[in-house]
């Protein structure tokens, strides 16, 4: 079957466009182009086809590159669950220290709740908050900020107070119920370090006379 003729100018395009006419071939395939030149002086060229009779002729085979691989999304990674159950699929524990068998396990570790400066809590299990830069308001040209103002803070130390024994169960379950909240929808690249937090306090709290039922 003879091709459709192709204008001189378009060569370029023509041997292009044989490359990418087959974008899921699998393997280079050689082309025969053939150069037609009229006795007038008119160029075409054809695909795998000979000039015709009283034409003068040019053969060039051209081998095809193998077009890329198609790109394959990465699987996402795989989560590794915690090596302990999630505190919110456990039944509710009763308020205060538990009594019976598991008396015989250890009080909980101390607390403490500290204060920031902006009013926020959290808890720790020492006192020794690092003190934190705490922004001062700054004027810049003008007494104008942000014309030039730049920045500055001041040291500040967190306000710690230590958990009462009373309260201790009730912290030590509020701070395990966090720490699973950061791991499972806090920043995906902070969440394998999150996943271990939260099983350090977990096994914290189990081991204590504050841990949750198993069932």
């Amino acid at each position: 079957m003879r091709s459709r003729p192709l204008r001189a100018g378009a060569l370029a395009l023509a041997l292009l466009a044989l490359g990418a006419a087959t974008p899921f071939q699998v393997a280079a395939t050689p082309t025969v182009i053939y150069r037609c030149t009229a006795p007038d002086g008119a160029v075409t060229f054809q695909n795998d086809t000979p000039c015709a009779a009283g034409l003068q002729q040019q053969r060039r085979v051209i081998d095809i590159a193998a077009p890329l691989p198609a790109f394959v999304a990465p699987a996402p990674p795989v989560e590794r669950p915690p090596a302990v159950p999630m505190i919110s699929t456990l039944p509710a524990a009763a308020p205060g220290l538990r009594t019976g068998p598991d008396a015989q396990r250890a009080a909980p570790p101390a607390l403490f709740a500290c204060r920031v400066f902006d009013g926020s809590t959290y808890w720790r299990e020492d006192a020794a908050a690092p003190p934190r830069c705490r922004p001062l308001a700054t004027v810049g040209i003008g007494g104008l900020p942000g014309m030039g103002a730049g920045q500055a803070c001041e040291m500040h130390e967190d306000v710690c107070e230590a958990v009462p024994e009373a309260g201790l169960c009730g912290a030590w379950e509020n701070r395990v119920r966090e720490a699973e909240f950061r791991w499972r929808f806090g920043e995906s690249g902070a969440r394998d370090a999150a996943r271990i937090e939260y099983e350090r306090l977990f096994t914290a709290l189990q081991a204590s006379t504050c841990a949750h039922p198993a069932e």
